[in-house]
């Protein structure tokens, strides 16, 4: 396996065309966690990949999105245990918890053997739109459970961000619980 290279603007990054980039300034501003992150969504890792400023942006407001919906259901529902479905989920329930499932299956598949990271924290993504999207329309359960997951799925990628939005939705060390099964029934 070997990495592709990181350009900007097109160009390959050199100390002599100057234009190398430095990690400080980013993780100053943004975090660790952005910067993590942003360097594994910005494509395959096998691949060229061109570095943005608006990129890592979008990152940050992402782990952003995440840690706020993470806090408002933290505060609605207070500390629990990811739950599991409702008995019989339907409507928008049901389609939260199918896209919970389609998010940690799709996570686990991208990192075992493909190391397609991008895909796998553009899958967190689209957990988190759409957990946002039914916020006010699904059981408090419901959203609490794509929000743990969605948080649990990103840890690897960002574990300050993923760390602090498990804790405040259930007490607990994401690192020390098992990695989440899909039900894809």
């Amino acid at each position: 396996f070997t990495q592709g290279m990181i350009t900007r603007d097109g160009a390959k990054m050199s100390k002599s065309k100057g234009n190398m980039i430095s990690p400080v300034p980013y993780v100053e501003r943004y975090g660790a966690d952005t910067a993590r992150c942003y360097i594994l969504f910005i494509g395959p890792p096998d691949h060229d990949a061109d570095w943005t400023d608006k990129g890592v942006e979008g990152v940050h407001r992402f782990l952003g999105r995440l840690w706020r919906l993470g806090a408002d259901v933290a505060a609605s529902t207070g500390k629990q245990e990811p739950l599991g479905p409702l008995d019989s989920p339907t409507g928008d329930d049901l389609e939260l918890m199918r896209k919970a499932h389609w998010a940690i299956d799709k996570v686990t598949n991208d990192m075992a053997g493909r190391f397609a990271f991008n895909t796998a924290i553009a899958a967190v993504m689209e957990l988190v739109n759409e957990a946002y999207r039914h916020r006010e329309s699904v059981h408090p359960s419901t959203l609490h459970f794509a929000t743990a997951t969605a948080a649990s799925l990103i840890f690897p990628f960002a574990p300050h961000t993923g760390s602090d939005v498990y804790d405040m939705l259930t007490g607990d060390r994401v690192w020390e619980e098992p990695w989440p099964a899909a039900d894809l029934t």
